[in-house]
């Protein structure tokens, strides 16, 4: 048929990498604050933690930053599973955007698989995706954040039924978070 010659196909090659690395080693606050300041990935820096690991280590990473002359800003939420939620990640939106943050920012989630999944989502959906740094506390968010990028957070029908995949910067596991589990 001579209307088939009237198609045109065009290839689109996505631009985004994929792959991200995974930095293993103690106390690692300082290197990823070096990092983020040589490679310059953002203007400001949200750190996303909830309230029992912001206790336990947010000021070494505060510490880090302003060392390195970075900008960020803490958003704590509650600790526990009953966290990962909509209302939680409304909260983180609000929060950065009463902050005035903007594209050029990114997140950095500072604790256990909570934390990481709610932080990534935000990431992932935040002026349609900003960088985001895993910096995870538990055994558990160290395997779950270092492998597939699901982001997502809880509903009344369930767990995980609303999210995106979507691939951290990347990935600082710091045996010494791991310290401060109990032991199981």
């Amino acid at each position: 048929m001579a209307e088939d010659s009237n198609i045109i196909k065009v290839n689109i090659k996505g631009t985004k990498a994929i792959s991200y690395e995974i930095e293993i080693g103690s106390n690692l606050f300082s290197v990823l604050a070096r990092e983020l300041k040589e490679k310059a990935l953002a203007y400001r820096y949200a750190v996303v933690s909830d309230s029992n690991v912001s206790e336990l280590y947010y000021g070494r990473l505060e510490e880090a930053l302003k060392n390195e002359g970075l900008s960020y800003l803490l958003i704590t939420i509650p600790a526990g599973e009953q966290s990962k939620n909509r209302k939680n990640k409304e909260f983180i939106e609000d929060t950065m955007l009463k902050n005035a943050m903007a594209r050029d920012s990114a997140i950095i989630a500072l604790g256990g698989g909570v934390v990481g999944d709610i932080a990534g989502f935000v990431a992932a959906t935040y002026n349609r995706g900003i960088p985001y740094i895993q910096y995870p506390t538990s055994l558990v968010s160290c395997v779950d954040s270092s492998i597939g990028g699901k982001t997502a957070v809880d509903t009344d029908y369930g767990k995980n039924l609303i999210g995106s995949f979507y691939q951290p910067y990347k990935v600082y596991i710091d045996l010494e978070t791991l310290k401060t589990l109990r032991v199981q």
